[in-house]
């Protein structure tokens, strides 16, 4: 984007350039993702747990789409995987050695952020809606209700604030 552009976004936007302002611009097309430039250098890739991860995109998507809440909801549900929010291998299951030390990984990852999560008064997702409220909690999006009483949320592009802003303590 040139300047220009930048300086025209920034005064019709009061600083913050959005997924959703982007869009009602033309500058991202209809179902398209987009995700923050600086989201891992902020690190949000490192807090944010594994179903907030994954469904980022298609978060992002369902904004640049023009869906409302509910039909964010119901989207994201069509893309979420069944394991999304499995908490561990079910009885019966067997693994692989390398499943295993993957589980284990991605376990002690999970664990250390519900920590964090909650050490700040966040809940941990385990349903879209807490991922959604999770999202917004955070403040990496927000929701806006339009003239017929629909909500929409949208997605912070810029400015993307450090998540150690937000959760404060360690």
């Amino acid at each position: 984007m040139c300047t220009f552009q930048n300086d025209v976004i920034n005064f019709m936007t009061n600083g913050k350039v959005t997924v959703r302002g982007l869009t009602k611009l033309g500058l991202i097309p209809k179902g398209h993702c987009v995700i923050p430039n600086q989201f891992y250098e902020r690190g949000w890739g490192k807090w944010l747990p594994i179903p907030n991860l994954s469904l980022l995109p298609f978060f992002s998507v369902s904004i640049t789409s023009g869906l409302c809440w509910e039909e964010t909801i119901a989207f994201l549900e069509e893309k979420t995987k069944p394991d999304t929010f499995k908490k561990k291998c079910e009885d019966g299951e067997t693994a692989s050695i390398h499943q295993e030390i993957e589980n284990l990984y991605i376990n002690e990852r999970e664990t250390e952020i519900k920590r964090r999560l909650e050490a700040n008064g966040f809940q941990y997702p385990e349903s879209i809606n807490d991922v959604v409220s999770l999202y917004i909690a955070l403040g990496l999006a927000f929701d806006i209700v339009d003239l017929q009483g629909l909500v929409f949320l949208d997605m912070i592009i810029r400015p993307l604030q450090n998540i150690d802003d937000v959760l404060l303590n360690p």
